[in-house]
C-alpha cells in the first residue's frame, strides 16, 4: 500500500499507524522524496510503499523464544570466563615497548574482527539468510552491518532476532579480546529507523499518560533501546520514566509523576 506525507518520514509514519505495525515488521520503498515547491506552487508530497511482511519472511515466535533462552545462557557462562586484573605499568617503559603492545592490541583486534563476523556468517547460514557482513571499528564501536534482501528474517519479529544476535556477537566478541568494545549489529539502516520510532512512541504515550492519569508499559528492549527511551523523556520533569525487570527481558514503565 502507498501512504504519501510532507515528508518521507510522515507518510511512513502514516502508513505505519494505518496498518498497526511496527518498522520491523514491513518492507518499505521511497517512491518519491518530494518536493516543497515554493510558496505552494510545483509541491508534491513524498510518497512510500509498503508491504507487510509474511510469516515466512519472519522467524516464528517459538524459534526467538529459544534464541533468547540460549543467548541468557551464553552471556552467564561469559561472565565467568573474566578476572580482574591490576596491571602497573613502569615509568620506564620505553617507546618500542609501547609500539609492541599497540601493535600486538591491533593484531588481536582484528584476529577479533574476523572471528566474530566468521561467527556471524555461520548463525545466518543456519537461518538460510544470504547476506554480505562488513564491518567498522569507530574508536570503541564495532559495527556489523549486513547487505541482504532478507532483512525482515533478520531483524525478526519487534526486533528480537537481531538484537538476540548482537548479544551473542558482544559475548563472543568478548571472548576473544581484553579490551571493552561495544559491538552494534545494523541492516537496512534499522538501528536509526528503530530510534525514530522509539522516540515517536515515547512521546505519544508520555502525552497519553499526562491526559489519562496512567502508566503504559513499552516491551521488553535491549539497553540501547532503552536509553533512547529514558534519553527522549528526560527533559520532560512531569513523567517518569523506570526500567524493571532483567535482561534480556527488561522493560519500561512510562508514568504521570505524582504530586
Amino acid at each position: 500500500m502507498k501512504y504519501c506525507g510532507d515528508t518521507v518520514d510522515q507518510a511512513l509514519s502514516r502508513g505505519l499507524a494505518d496498518l498497526n505495525v511496527g518498522r520491523d515488521q514491513v518492507e518499505v520503498t521511497v517512491v518519491s522524496q518530494g518536493r516543497r515547491g515554493f510558496l505552494g506552487i510545483g509541491k508534491k508530497p513524498a510518497e512510500v510503499e509498503i508491504k507487510v511482511l509474511t510469516p515466512d519472511d519472519q522467524i516464528d515466535d517459538e524459534y526467538t523464544n529459544k534464541l533468547e533462552t540460549e543467548i541468557t545462557t551464553e552471556v552467564k557462562e561469559s561472565e565467568g570466563d573474566y578476572t580482574t586484573e591490576t596491571v602497573t605499568e613502569s615509568k620506564e617503559t620505553s617507546n618500542s615497548d609501547e609500539k609492541d603492545v599497540k601493535a600486538v592490541n591491533e593484531e588481536q583486534l582484528e584476529k577479533a574482527l574476523h572471528t566474530v563476523g566468521d561467527y556471524l556468517c555461520e548463525i545466518i547460514e543456519q537461518l538460510g539468510i544470504d547476506a554480505e557482513i562488513s564491518v567498522t571499528v569507530n574508536n570503541r564501536y564495532v559495527y556489523y552491518d549486513f547487505d541482504t534482501d532478507q532483512q525482515g528474517l533478520l531483524i525478526g519479529k519487534h526486533g528480537k532476532t537481531i538484537n538476540a544476535l548482537q548479544i551473542l556477537a558482544q559475548a563472543f566478541f568478548d571472548k576473544q579480546i581484553k579490551q571493552r568494545y561495544r559491538v552494534i549489529l545494523d541492516v537496512g539502516d534499522y538501528r536509526e529507523h528503530r530510534r525514530e520510532e522509539l522516540q515517536r512512541i515515547s512521546k505519544e504515550l508520555a502525552e497519553r499518560a499526562l491526559i489519562e492519569r496512567r502508566a503504559f508499559k513499552l516491551g521488553p528492549m535491549p539497553a540501547m533501546e532503552r536509553k533512547v527511551v529514558h534519553k527522549t523523556l528526560a527533559a520532560n520533569h512531569h513523567i517518569r520514566a523506570k526500567s524493571h525487570g532483567n535482561d534480556p527481558y527488561r522493560y519500561i514503565v512510562i508514568a504521570p509523576k505524582l504530586h
